[in-house]
C-alpha cells in the first residue's frame, strides 16, 4: 500500500521561497562578488588613500586628513586637466554617437553584407588602443606623417602633436575612431527592435525617409541611444591610453587629462595621496555627468522606446 505525504498548504510556499532564494543567490552571487572585488573595494581604497600620506618605497604611512585634498584642489594642474577632459569629451561623444547612428542606419538599409560592415567598424574597438595609438602617433609625426603631408600643408600646420591648440583635437580623432564602432553595434541592436508594422504603416502613408526616422525609428531606439551616450561619455572622461602614448600630457600640459594626471601623480611622482584625490574627483565627475544624462534624456527615451 502506497502512502502519500501531504504537504501542509503553508509549508509549500515556504519551500518554494527557499528554493527560489537559493537559485537567486547562486545566479547573482558571482556578479555581486565581481562588483565588490572590482568596484566597491577599489573605491573604498581610493577614499582611504586620499586621507593618508603613503610612501611606497619606505612603506611609511601617516594620517594626512584633508591636507591632500587642499593641496591638490589648490593646484592649477587639476583644473587644467579637468578642462582638458571635458573638452575631449565634448569633441568625441557627439562624433561617436551621431557617426555611429548614421553608419548603423546605412548598414541596416544596405541589407546584404551587414555582418561584414559590422565587423569592419567594430574591429578598432577590439584592438588594443595603446597599440593603435602608436600607429596614429606615426600618422601625426612632424614633417613626415600622413596628416602633415596632406591636411597639414593645406592649413599650414607641420606639427599637430606639438601644438598646444591642435594636440588635444588630434588625440580626440583617435578616440572617436576607436569608439565609433561600439556605437554602431549598440545602434544596430536597437534598430533590430524597431516595430516593422509601424515602418510599413509609415510607408503606406507615404512618409519620407526623414519622417519615418523621426516618428518611428528615433523613438524606438531611445534605450540604445541612452546606453550609447552614457557609455561613450564614461569612456571619454576616463581617457588615458592615447594621451599616454601620443603626447605624455604635453605640450605644456595641453592634453593632460584626469586619468593621465592621476597616473602621473600616483606612479611617476609616487604621490599616492594626491593621485587618489584626483581619482576621486574623476569618479565624482563621471557620476554627476551620467546622472545628468539619465535625468534629462533617459526617462523620456526609455518611455518612447517601450511603446
Amino acid at each position: 500500500m502506497t502512502t502519500t505525504t501531504v504537504v501542509p498548504p503553508d509549508e509549500r510556499p515556504r519551500r518554494l521561497r527557499l528554493r527560489e532564494a537559493r537559485v537567486t543567490a547562486a545566479l547573482l552571487g558571482p556578479a555581486f562578488a565581481f562588483l565588490i572585488a572590482f568596484v566597491v573595494l577599489p573605491v573604498l581604497a581610493v577614499g582611504v588613500l586620499a586621507l593618508l600620506n603613503f610612501d611606497p618605497l619606505s612603506q611609511e604611512t601617516s594620517f594626512a586628513g584633508l591636507d591632500n585634498w587642499r593641496r591638490v584642489l589648490a593646484g592649477r594642474e587639476l583644473w587644467q586637466a579637468t578642462g582638458n577632459t571635458l573638452l575631449y569629451t565634448a569633441l568625441t561623444v557627439p562624433v561617436e554617437v551621431v557617426g555611429g547612428l548614421l553608419i548603423a542606419l546605412t548598414i541596416r538599409a544596405a541589407g546584404r553584407g551587414a555582418g561584414l560592415w559590422r565587423t569592419a567598424y567594430f574591429a578598432p574597438t577590439a584592438a588594443t588602443l595603446a597599440a593603435m595609438s602608436v600607429v596614429w602617433r606615426w600618422l601625426f609625426y612632424p614633417h613626415a606623417g600622413v596628416f602633415d603631408e596632406t591636411l597639414g600643408r593645406l592649413v599650414g600646420q607641420d606639427s599637430w602633436l606639438g601644438s598646444t591648440t591642435l594636440a588635444l583635437p588630434a588625440v580626440a580623432i583617435v578616440g572617436s575612431w576607436a569608439g565609433i564602432g561600439s556605437c554602431v553595434v549598440m545602434f544596430l541592436a536597437g534598430l533590430s527592435n524597431v516595430p516593422a508594422h509601424l515602418e510599413d504603416a509609415a510607408r503606406i502613408d507615404r512618409a519620407g525617409a526623414w519622417q519615418r526616422f523621426w516618428s518611428v525609428i528615433w523613438p524606438a531606439i531611445g534605450p540604445a541611444t541612452t546606453f550609447a551616450l552614457v557609455i561613450t561619455t564614461r569612456d571619454s572622461l576616463r581617457v588615458y591610453d592615447q594621451v599616454r602614448v601620443m603626447t605624455e600630457g604635453g605640450p605644456q600640459q595641453s592634453t593632460s587629462t584626469l586619468s593621465f594626471l592621476a597616473w602621473q601623480r600616483g606612479v611617476s611622482y609616487l604621490d599616492i595621496g594626491g593621485g587618489s584625490v584626483i581619482n576621486a574627483v574623476l569618479l565624482v565627475l563621471v557620476l554627476i555627468t551620467v546622472a545628468v544624462q539619465l535625468r534629462l534624456g533617459g526617462r523620456r527615451w526609455d518611455k518612447d522606446g517601450s511603446r
